[in-house]
């Protein structure tokens, strides 16, 4: 059985620890069974260029949660179960960045990176999102949701998964954990 959870975030700025939405969703034996979002109150500012990208306003998270909050009930949809991401150096510096901040303690999440998987076991033109749906031939509306981004995440990762005997030959080859980071 290969489970694991794709996750997204997206920010209000440049900087990683202001995460203003999650998503995640969790795929047990080749379905997606359960999904997770929420918009985040990043108590920060939020630039043009990230709006312009994701279409978040600092109006709409006023009475959101506030990441302290929100990671609780991440790790509870985690579980033990490994962790992809499309571009996981971001994801995952975003997580790690905003723990630090927040003092709390960075866990065990064994991760790997769905973008480095597809360049690394299908030739396509180019690996982002939105080419890897095209690539495997799946409409995909919505990009920069960070719960539409976890789902195309999660559907990429499940196509590329089948080059592989399992998911933990692909985590033996690419999987890292977040804290081992060391980005502070």
């Amino acid at each position: 059985m290969s489970s694991f959870v794709a996750l997204d975030f997206e920010t209000a700025n440049g900087q990683p620890e202001s995460i203003c939405s999650v998503g995640m969703v969790k795929v047990v034996d080749h379905h997606i069974t359960e999904n997770f979002y929420t918009l985040v109150n990043p108590k920060d500012y939020f630039s043009k260029f990230n709006i312009k990208i994701h279409g978040i306003h600092p109006s709409d998270v006023e009475n959101s949660p506030t990441f302290d909050k929100v990671f609780p009930y991440m790790m509870d949809f985690i579980g033990d179960l490994p962790v992809v991401a499309h571009n996981a150096k971001f994801d995952m510096n975003v997580l790690f960045k905003s723990l630090v901040k927040l003092n709390i303690d960075v866990p065990n999440i064994t991760y790997f990176c769905s973008c480095i998987l597809a360049r690394k076991t299908v030739d396509n033109h180019r690996y982002g999102l939105d080419p890897m749906m095209k690539y495997y031939n799946i409409d995909f509306k919505g990009h920069h949701h960070a719960l539409n981004d976890a789902k195309a995440c999660a559907i990429i990762t499940f196509r590329l998964l089948k080059y592989y005997p399992d998911l933990n030959t692909v985590l033996s080859i690419y999987g890292k954990t977040l804290s081992d980071k060391k980005y502070v």
